[in-house]
């Protein structure tokens, strides 16, 4: 998704987990819906896009 929304390649390379990384990890939305009251509305492509959209606009972060 992420080389999808900035529009190249992104080179990656696969390998073994390493000490302290966690298996496995699920989430419920149901529990944000619950609880907030908030639901999604966009999806993972869209997620990518604005993160790229920011970052390209901020290559800095918060710092001016």
């Amino acid at each position: 998704a992420m080389s999808k929304a900035c529009g190249r390649e992104l080179p990656y390379k696969s390998a073994p987990r390493r000490e302290g990384d966690i298996a496995e990890l699920y989430a419920d939305p149901k529990f944000a819906k619950d609880f907030l009251g908030w639901t999604a509305v966009l999806g993972v492509d869209e997620m990518c896009q604005d993160t790229w959209r920011w970052q390209s606009g901020n290559p800095n972060g918060y710092k001016n």
